[in-house]
């Protein structure tokens, strides 16, 4: 019995002589990896066992806080580091929506919902891949109060200041519009007016009367919604405080079809652009916006990246001294220029196939407060969309 027992002792510890551990490296579908053992000397084999493995991954969820009914609505995933292992299987769930899962080579996705009554809503996005998973949580809260009224015979308690009305000219306001806040409050001595970041986080503000009235003008490149909070005090320092959201309308529209869900952040910007196709990717120059994107397509780090177009007219247009391989072009011009002299470029590029044409291309982005995606006018009609912080890529064909 003694001797059975140092034996089961020390294959436990994994001393005894001829037994090996080995790590296998690769992982089960669980997202597992597994510890196997063999006794070479005694030929048996001792049972795996699954260990669980620790998950780089983290995953941030952005969007909107608060919202309208029947308005679609924007939120973006992203990953890190960005060095994850790709692809990465996204699986978006919300309030009162279906569960969409989806399978994508980049660090970031998004989804947009629309809610067609009022109240709080979760979002939740799981992000999972070999090594393991990370879960983000978002909520929105839909048709919030614009105003708040109740009798003064209700708002006796608790002591303390109390506003009863907080609210706009307008239901529904356009950019560059100029609105104006009104508001009423009772037992209380000062106030103060704060506009909110989309993220919900305290902008400007202004020293207001318990009482008043303010003229407020929306940028012209604002977008989305305005939103602002009131707070009111009383000499004893009790506060009370209430919410205004206040709806903008979009007035721009979206260069190609089919729109995103999105409200464009201008209007489409035409431009004289060229594009050329390499062994591992596509480069694009704007000319309105001196630059030049490259996209890669060879699953490496960073699916794009942007360069200000430094070639000028006189320059040497290429180096005399790289002769490509038969059929291959080395790139001219400010592409040229890129491919030669930014780090990495050329090698994860590969040579031209075919010489840069020149198009028509138009630009737009979308308005989020982060995270904004790029659409860029392709040569044969299509549209590139160019991922938030240079993380994925799509080719969206003309429908």
């Amino acid at each position: 019995m003694k001797t059975r027992m140092l034996l089961i002792a020390l294959l436990a510890s994994g001393l005894l002589l001829g037994v090996t551990l080995t790590l296998t490296s690769a992982a089960s579908p669980a997202g597992l990896r597994s510890l196997s053992t063999s006794c070479e000397s005694c030929g048996m084999a001792m049972p795996t066992r699954a260990l669980p493995a620790l998950s780089s991954l983290e995953v941030t969820l952005t969007g909107p806080g608060i919202g309208q009914s029947d308005v679609p609505y924007t939120f973006t995933a992203t990953v890190t580091p960005l060095t994850a292992m790709l692809p990465l299987t996204f699986t978006w769930e919300a309030t009162g929506q279906e569960t969409v899962i989806r399978t994508v080579s980049a660090n970031t996705d998004t989804m947009s919902y629309t809610w067609p009554t009022t109240g709080t809503y979760s979002i939740t996005v799981t992000v999972a891949n070999p090594d393991g998973s990370a879960v983000a949580r978002h909520k929105i809260t839909i048709n919030p109060e614009n105003h708040v009224y109740l009798p003064l015979t209700l708002r006796a308690y608790p002591p303390g200041p109390h506003i009863t009305a907080f609210h706009a000219d307008v239901e529904i306001a356009d950019p560059g519009q100029t609105i104006l806040l009104t508001w009423q409050s009772y037992g209380a001595t000062t106030g103060t007016l704060y506009w909110l970041l989309p993220t919900g986080q305290f902008g400007n503000f202004w020293t207001v009367e318990p009482n008043g009235s303010m003229p407020y003008a929306i940028p012209e490149t604002w977008r989305n919604f305005e939103h602002f909070i009131l707070y009111v005090s009383d000499a004893e320092g009790r506060t009370d405080q209430a919410y205004l959201y206040i709806p903008l309308t979009c007035p721009d529209t979206w260069f190609f079809e089919p729109a995103p869900a999105d409200c464009p952040a201008s209007p489409p910007l035409y431009s004289a652009g060229a594009q050329q196709v390499f062994e591992h990717g596509v480069m694009l120059w704007v000319g309105e916006e001196d630059r030049i994107y490259v996209i890669y397509d060879d699953g490496g780090v960073g699916a794009w990246s942007a360069f200000t177009d430094e070639w000028d007219e006189g320059d040497p247009i290429d180096d005399p001294s790289i002769i490509p391989p038969p059929g291959f072009y080395q790139p001219i011009r400010g592409f040229g220029l890129v491919w030669r002299e930014q780090p990495n470029v050329r090698e994860r590029l590969g040579w031209a196939t075919a010489p840069e044409q020149g198009y028509a291309t138009a630009v737009q982005r979308t308005s989020r407060w982060k995270y904004n995606d790029t659409y860029i006018r392709a040569l044969d009609g299509g549209t590139w969309r160019l991922g938030p912080e240079g993380g994925s890529w799509e080719y969206l064909s003309v429908p």
